[in-house]
């Protein structure tokens, strides 16, 4: 698979996919949850909300480092053939709700709004270090986004 060919593939999963798996950790052990997301244009970064009075939040503000998994699987035998997961990692933390933040996400999940635009919710940004691409069940490819 070539570069370019696995960026598009990786952006178009990233475009179409609307939920991923963020893990975070509490006391060394793992804790995950369902976020909407949206990723940058270039991939660098990938935003999501959260109510600030979680153990999400709190455990993403003790302890930075996350990972996402988004996947287009449709619990069928093809995804053993067909399906694409993705392992972000890197660095959260929560940001300002800029215009363009909000434009950005909204463009994505337009019926978030009121969540995203909550005082009592917060806008998460993960700076991802890397994601790992698994493809046609077997083929592993790592991208350094540092």
């Amino acid at each position: 698979m070539s570069e370019n060919y696995l960026m598009e593939s990786l952006k178009s999963l990233m475009r179409e996919q609307k939920l991923a798996v963020l893990a975070s950790f509490h006391e060394g052990e793992p804790y995950t949850n369902l976020v909407g997301f949206v990723a940058s244009d270039d991939l660098k970064y990938i935003f999501f909300v959260t109510p600030v009075a979680t153990r999400k939040y709190s455990y993403l503000t003790a302890f930075r480092k996350a990972s996402m998994m988004i996947d287009n699987r449709s619990n069928d035998e093809r995804d053993f053939r067909d399906a694409m997961a993705v392992n972000a990692t890197g660095n959260v933390m929560e940001v300002e709700k800029t215009d363009d933040h909000k434009a950005l996400y909204l463009g994505k999940h337009p019926y978030l709004q009121d969540f995203l635009l909550s005082t009592s919710s917060a806008l998460m940004r993960m700076k991802v270090s890397s994601y790992i691409v698994a493809s046609r069940f077997h083929n592993v490819v790592t991208i350094d986004m540092t």
